[in-house]
């Protein structure tokens, strides 16, 4: 799988999928329940809707520090932080599988669905591991099995009547990311070395017209699900024929729909109740 770094979706991604992820956002930060004084980690922090929420909820000593893999993401992060002129918080670009930071420096890290991108995940665990205080929880959030599953049911139904387009039938991580279910999760976080202390999904569903559909897998994928399409006419054609299968449910929702995981480092850290 590719490394993806949302880049070319920056400024899409802002703007029509972190809005309808907030309540998936607020769930997190609930299941953590902080004290306020935490040192946090936002992996994967994009546009930054998430780091300030936390930010919002610290109190003095308390400080958030995000880091992306894009570039363009951590400028849209840092223009919100200086409109809502947070000093608590700081942006910078990093990556996931070597952070630059030392061993037990964190109390707390966060990570919402820039884990279905990593292209080693088991690294990132570990890298997670080590920056955590002993006794450190992590609050994962993941793309889960059923997250835009009305999309992979359109591709499912026109690619047996076109197998050049869609060779493979579109798995549901054809669109670059891995889709995790709770319990899948929580068994590659154990693996690592933590232990899971509470594992849930949500899931939310809405009205949406077929054109901000696909707007909306785009402005997070960039048409990943095309990149075995090398020819214009080809690409298309595939474009058309997903779109008019959408149009043709009378009543079409999109799903939102993430995997959590809360853990705990091992050791002697703070006794917080989860």
């Amino acid at each position: 799988m590719k490394t993806h770094s949302f880049n070319d979706v920056a400024e899409e991604y802002s703007q029509k999928v972190a809005p309808y992820r907030f309540s998936q956002f607020l769930t997190l930060i609930h299941e953590l329940d902080l004290f306020g004084d935490e040192k946090v980690l936002d992996i994967g922090s994009g546009p930054g809707e998430l780091s300030m929420e936390i930010a919002k909820r610290l109190a003095e000593g308390g400080f958030l520090q995000g880091i992306d893999l894009s570039p363009q993401m951590i400028e849209l992060a840092r223009r919100i932080a200086q409109q809502q002129k947070r000093d608590n918080v700081s942006f910078a670009t990093g990556d996931a599988l070597a952070l630059e930071f030392e061993n037990d420096t964190f109390d707390v890290v966060v990570s919402s669905n820039a884990f279905p991108w990593v292209p080693d995940r088991e690294k990132f665990l570990s890298e997670v591991l080590r920056v955590l205080k002993p006794g450190g929880r992590l609050g994962l959030v993941a793309l889960s099995d059923r997250c835009y599953r009305e999309f992979f049911d359109a591709v499912s139904q026109i690619a047996p009547e076109h197998p050049e387009l869609f060779p493979h039938r579109q798995t549901q991580d054809s669109i670059g990311a891995r889709l995790h279910t709770p319990n899948e999760l929580a068994r590659l976080v154990e693996k690592t070395g933590f232990s899971v202390i509470k594992r849930f999904s949500v899931s939310t569903e809405e009205p949406i017209k077929a054109e901000a559909y696909v707007e909306r897998v785009n402005a997070i994928v960039s048409e990943n699900y095309l990149d075995h399409l090398n020819n214009n006419g080809q690409r298309g054609t595939a474009r058309r024929l997903i779109l008019d299968s959408l149009k043709q449910k009378k009543d079409l929702y999109i799903t939102e729909s993430s995997a959590f995981v809360l853990a705990r480092k091992p050791g002697w850290g703070l006794n917080y109740q989860i």
